[in-house]
């Protein structure tokens, strides 16, 4: 992966896409610091809860923009870079920016003892596996339908299952995040073998 097709890739995702989910995790660590500043420690913890599920939403929605915002973006087919080999990238620049935001987001937190369900250290692994299952769900939807809006229903389905059906009933990290990211990785295969079919591919741009 040469550094000339990084660059292309984050100037065709934007500034604002690539960098919103570590800008979101900035802004949870400064509005936990300042309730943590000003309320007791229980009110400031429910709030940096609700604040911590927006930034994994936002983590999942620019991804989704990244892999369905270009509307040529499937002509890379018909070059020496694949479609397949772009929209991974791209899913990864946000990714990544997402992984970087939730060290940002829990490490004063932490510190500050308002992380909510804090297991030290490692509380970090539960809005970093959230990002990353997110971001399967955007690369997976992005792969089958394709369109701007599926994939982010999608985003935000998966999202609110584990918002509000998954993480307040299971508590064990490992379980909490392993057996979501199990079914990510068997999503990512998926997406990896439709994103190499060429033929469908360039189909796509011709249905268009």
């Amino acid at each position: 992966m040469s550094g000339a097709l990084l660059r292309t890739q984050w100037r065709r995702v934007g500034l604002s896409v690539a960098v919103g989910p570590l800008i979101a995790g900035a802004l949870v660590a400064v509005v936990g610091w300042m309730a943590s500043s000003a309320w007791p420690p229980s009110q400031a913890m429910s709030l940096v809860s609700w604040l911590a599920q927006a930034f994994v939403l936002c983590a999942g929605v620019c991804v989704a923009v990244a892999l369905t915002g270009d509307p040529l973006i499937e002509l890379h087919e018909s070059t020496t870079t694949s479609f397949r080999t772009v929209q991974l990238l791209r899913a990864m620049l946000c990714t990544v920016s997402g992984l970087v935001g939730a060290v940002i987001m829990v490490a004063p937190l932490h510190l500050l003892g308002v992380w909510p369900r804090d297991t030290g250290w490692a509380s970090v692994l539960s809005p970093a596996g959230a990002v990353v299952f997110v971001a399967v769900i955007a690369l997976f939807t992005a792969a089958f339908a394709g369109t701007p809006s599926s994939t982010t229903i999608a985003v935000v389905m998966a999202w609110m299952c584990l918002a509000m059906l998954w993480d307040p009933y299971v508590l064990p990290l490992h379980r909490q995040r392993g057996l979501p990211l199990l079914a990510a990785a068997g999503l990512f295969g998926l997406a990896w073998s439709r994103l190499g079919d060429g033929e469908r591919n360039i189909a796509k741009v011709t249905t268009v």
